[in-house]
């Protein structure tokens, strides 16, 4: 089968590799669409950081080279497991986590802060494949009125479910989320199912655009000179309950931190490639919360497949592109390098070829 494979900085292959074997209590599933993802490409640029190079893997085992590819839906086509409800033939998403199971952190419903913890694309083969193989436990099956192309963005979706969750976003709330990509625009439609007043803050254009059409209560560009005193006329007054930083440069944090209210939460969710300076003094004088918001969990999977059902949670329009396994670097790559992009996720269709 066709893979895409990281080697190191600036080296990624399209190369025919074996299809998995499966072990038990696995099932190999032909992956119907993978998203490109920004992360992706700073592993690219800069890594490998997250990839497990040298030494492999603790839990996994897995070191370069690996299939890259985290975002993915497909369908089953075998299992070894017969005492399971996944069977071939199901469309199917994935919890892409993996951790010990064993340490106090998974036994308290949070593998995502599991010292040993890695996910698929990471410290194990993903999507970027013409079949991916993984743990049946870690498979949730997609109702039938929920296509594939559309659960494609399940995993950056179950990111953004995590940040609102990480927040305690609850109805009546004011939310600002500063950088509506992907995953902000996805955040603000999981704010609004929540019953949040939601304000996107972009630097694009287009984003605002996007964010205005699936329902965004207000927008506002960043380089708005009144940015703040609007915040403040939207949410009668203090500023929003919660500000999620999506976005991710040096200056995003700084500015969450001036958005929010008195006792606001912040939650920062990007990756973040540069550092930045804080002023701790005006958190401690307004005791606002700074909170980390890395990945997800199966719940988070799980929610947002319900979304998706119960059209809460619109994905088609994040949807730029499709292209083949062929064209992963000649395309997907190059276009996602671009300094100025216009578009929100690429999806690769192995059968495209």
């Amino acid at each position: 089968m066709k893979g895409t494979l990281y080697y190191g900085n600036r080296d990624i292959r399209i190369e025919e590799i074996d299809e998995p074997i499966l072990k038990n209590g696995e099932a190999k599933i032909r992956v119907d669409y993978c998203g490109i993802c920004a992360t992706d490409i700073e592993e690219y640029l800069y890594g490998p950081n997250a990839i497990s190079s040298t030494p492999p893997h603790p839990l996994t085992g897995i070191s370069t080279p690996i299939v890259i590819g985290h975002e993915l839906t497909g369908t089953v086509v075998e299992t070894y497991n017969t005492h399971t409800e996944i069977t071939p033939g199901q469309r199917v998403v994935i919890n892409g986590i993996l951790s010990c199971k064993k340490c106090n952190w998974c036994k308290s419903g949070n593998p995502q802060q599991c010292p040993v913890s890695g996910s698929v694309g990471f410290a194990a083969n993903g999507g970027l494949a013409e079949f991916i193989s993984w743990p049946i436990s870690h498979i949730i099956p997609l109702p039938n009125n929920v296509p594939s192309l559309e659960a494609a963005l399940t995993e950056p979706a179950a990111v953004a479910a995590h940040a609102v969750d990480k927040g305690m976003v609850t109805a009546g709330n004011t939310v600002a989320v500063v950088g509506t990509g992907t995953v902000g625009i996805l955040a603000m439609q999981i704010a609004k199912s929540r019953g949040a007043k939601v304000i996107a803050i972009d630097t694009r254009q287009l984003s605002l655009k996007t964010a205005a059409e699936l329902n965004a209560d207000e927008t506002i560009l960043a380089d708005d000179p009144h940015i703040e005193t609007r915040l403040k006329d939207i949410s009668n007054g203090p500023g929003p309950d919660v500000v999620i930083d999506a976005a991710g440069t040096s200056d995003t944090p700084k500015n969450c931190i001036k958005f929010v209210r008195e006792g606001g939460r912040v939650v920062v969710v990007a990756i973040y490639i540069d550092t930045t300076n804080l002023d701790f003094n005006s958190i401690v004088t307004t005791e606002k919360e700074i909170i980390g918001c890395n990945s997800y969990t199966k719940d988070d999977v799980e929610e947002v497949v319900k979304l998706l059902s119960n059209g809460q949670l619109k994905t088609k329009p994040l949807i730029s592109g499709i292209i083949g396994l062929d064209d992963v670097l000649d395309i997907g790559f190059k276009k996602m390098l671009e300094p100025q992009k216009d578009i929100f996720r690429l999806l690769v269709s192995p059968s495209l070829g």
